[in-house]
């Protein structure tokens, strides 16, 4: 079922398939900070290599904030991505990129404004650690994301028409292309990588990946026992780093829906905490706050993707 719209996003990404699949390659501290990325960016500093995979995109607007447009596929109109590109970009030089997600927004005029808010949440971030975000908004008639693997106008082929639009605009480095999800967006960032098949077109094309107040087993185990969805996590080709953010009282967190068991489910697939794997329980509800993100770009910034 998810074979061909992971297909499709990762495919998307633009990233050379090869024979081989993906790894994940530590970076040094400096590449957390924007300012010192400038720096090093000439390769000055040889014996510290930083993989690169520019998408050598131009012609979009910037800096600051942003609107594109997409036409979707069956002739079913148009969708917008919000988007802050941060005032030290330059296209000469490929730019992190995260792709953020909203959560269930209950109409599409309230998705459009679900999207900006979490576009100017990232930003307070965005704007000092120096990397693009993208937030496009979710086509379901409630506002949020339609799933599906092939046919009608689901958000899995727009995601994957977003991606090659941005990289063709921008000057994206595909080595520092990460995914964040909310609530809903949350549950399909789950989906998206826990799913993809084991080939050259999967996970394997993300360097990272984040969810807050997601959950497994609302989407990407949706339909599974227990012992099916730590196999889906166990077989994973690569244990892709994931940050995960969940509130204490937040209903998604709390029985029946259980998200709290979800770290220690991929802990026991093989992701390493406070490694390839972060976790934090905040004191609030259903929610998401810029701080979060912070320890979100702190897991991100120190992860590359190698071919």
């Amino acid at each position: 079922m998810t074979v061909i719209r992971t297909f499709l996003f990762a495919f998307a990404l633009g990233l050379a398939a090869g024979a081989q699949a993906a790894s994940t390659v530590r970076l040094p501290n400096w590449a957390c900070n924007a300012s010192n990325d400038r720096i090093f960016r000439s390769g000055l500093q040889a014996n510290e290599w930083v993989p690169r995979a520019p998408s050598l995109g131009s012609g979009g607007a910037y800096p600051g904030v942003q609107v594109r447009t997409l036409n979707l596929p069956l002739g079913s109109g148009t969708q917008k991505i919000h988007l802050y590109i941060p005032p030290g970009y330059n296209p000469a030089y490929a730019t992190p990129l995260v792709v953020t997600l909203h959560g269930t927004a209950g109409s599409p005029a309230n998705a459009d404004v679900y999207a900006q808010d979490v576009r100017n949440a990232w930003q307070s971030v965005a704007v000092t650690r120096g990397f693009i975000v993208a937030a496009p908004v979710a086509n379901g008639p409630n506002g949020s994301w339609v799933s599906g693997a092939v046919g009608g106008n689901n958000d899995y082929t727009f995601l994957a028409a977003v991606m090659a639009d941005l990289r063709s605009a921008y000057n994206i480095d595909g080595a520092r292309t990460q995914l964040w999800g909310f609530s809903a967006g949350g549950h399909v960032a789950h989906d998206l990588l826990v799913n993809g098949p084991v080939s050259a077109y999967d996970e394997n094309h993300l360097a990272a990946y984040a969810v807050s107040a997601g959950r497994l087993f609302s989407l990407a185990c949706s339909g599974d026992s227990e012992a099916q969805c730590q196999n889906l996590l166990d077989t994973q080709a690569r244990k892709l780093p994931l940050y995960i953010v969940l509130g204490a009282n937040d209903p998604m967190t709390l029985p029946p829906l259980n998200a709290i068991d979800d770290p220690p489910r991929f802990e026991s697939a093989g992701w390493v905490t406070d490694d390839t794997l972060g976790f934090y329980l905040h004191g609030g509800g259903h929610e998401y706050d810029a701080g979060h993100f912070v320890l979100v770009w702190n897991l991100f910034c120190r992860f590359a993707l190698s071919p």
